[in-house]
């Protein structure tokens, strides 16, 4: 026995439609997070709030080391974390993964770490 049911084109707009405003949903999460990593890190040269990424998989991480690096302008380095972060997210397809993960891969960034929680910070405010 079976039955062969015909999908209504609305219901097939509106799935859709839910679907593209959940990616949306997700993605302006994923911004708040990578501003408030952004807002918690310290800056000294720039290199550990630039070497910040968000990764679906596998995949070199973003690093920038601070050796010969001069004095950095906060909100210079700030804004050009932000700007390589949005750009991943950017890049993300969400449907074809169930996980997202925050990276560092700065060679200083264990001992950032250990001075300024940046992570557990973060851990802490999204779970």
């Amino acid at each position: 026995m079976k039955t062969t049911l015909q999908i209504n084109k609305s219901l097939d707009d509106k799935i859709k439609l839910l679907q593209n405003m959940a990616e949306e949903e997700i993605k302006d999460r994923l911004e708040y997070i990578a501003n408030y990593a952004v807002v918690v890190s310290p800056v000294k040269t720039g290199a550990y709030v630039e070497s910040f990424s968000f990764a679906v998989g596998t995949g070199r991480p973003r690093g920038k080391s601070s050796n010969n690096r001069p004095m950095a302008n906060r909100e210079a380095a700030m804004q050009d974390a932000r700007t390589n972060l949005y750009s991943d997210i950017d890049k993300m397809d969400l449907t074809k993964s169930d996980k997202v993960t925050l990276r560092n891969g700065s060679p200083h960034a264990v001992e950032v770490e250990k001075k300024h929680s940046v992570f557990t910070k973060v851990r802490n405010k999204f779970g």
